[in-house]
């Protein structure tokens, strides 16, 4: 069991959740990044060829302020066939097309958020809705006038433009026309199902 008396580990593996978009830093370059997470938590990115030559990589999440996330990481490069296509598939259903070629898991070797140091194993979580997450993104996605209500502050977004990529049980990631938000669920709300991903953005819309 990880001792966290301050919740800071729930905070950071929210934070990492949350924050898709960030920096990569390797020798002396800091390059903007998009990632995503993988079924079993762990990140992954397309990444320069330097980056996975480099011994010193740190991604910050979403810059280097104080109060963001920096992750000290190994890139450990894959190729795009078989089960692992899927890894790049869900990056482009987030993103879009690939800016880079080369495919990472960046392993988080430490974790600062915060001004604290938290417990690797604490921010990668797998996510226990992996099995049911296809189903209910199409569930939800076949009304997106109601997703569109669901999703605070996005009263100029328009229905079509809206999409759920991902979910899990703290929440769902919803792709806009020029972002990710996430979108977290209602306080108290246990999803397990499809039925209850469908339900719980329902409620949020009214």
């Amino acid at each position: 069991m990880i001792d966290d008396p301050h919740g800071i580990a729930d905070e950071a593996y929210l934070w990492l959740r949350s924050h898709l978009e960030g920096h990569l830093c390797f020798d002396g370059e800091r390059r903007p990044v998009k990632i995503v997470l993988g079924p079993d938590g762990r990140i992954v990115a397309p990444v320069m060829v330097a980056v996975l030559a480099s011994g010193d990589v740190v991604l910050e999440l979403p810059d280097g302020e104080p109060d963001s996330m920096q992750l000290s990481v190994t890139p450990e490069r894959f190729i795009e066939r078989g089960e692992d296509a899927a890894l790049c598939d869900r990056w482009r259903i987030y993103h879009g097309d690939a800016p880079d070629v080369n495919w990472a898991r960046l392993a988080i070797d430490a974790c600062r958020h915060a001004g604290y140091y938290v417990d690797a194993e604490a921010v990668v979580v797998p996510n226990a809705l992996a099995s049911i997450e296809p189903a209910a993104c199409k569930a939800i996605n076949a009304d997106p006038a109601r997703l569109l209500k669901a999703i605070p502050g996005s009263s100029r977004t328009m229905a079509k433009d809206v999409r759920v990529v991902g979910i899990d049980p703290d929440g769902m990631d919803v792709r806009r026309a020029f972002d990710v938000v996430r979108v977290p669920w209602p306080d108290g709300v246990e999803i397990t199902t499809v039925e209850d991903a469908v339900a719980a953005v329902g409620s949020m819309a009214r």
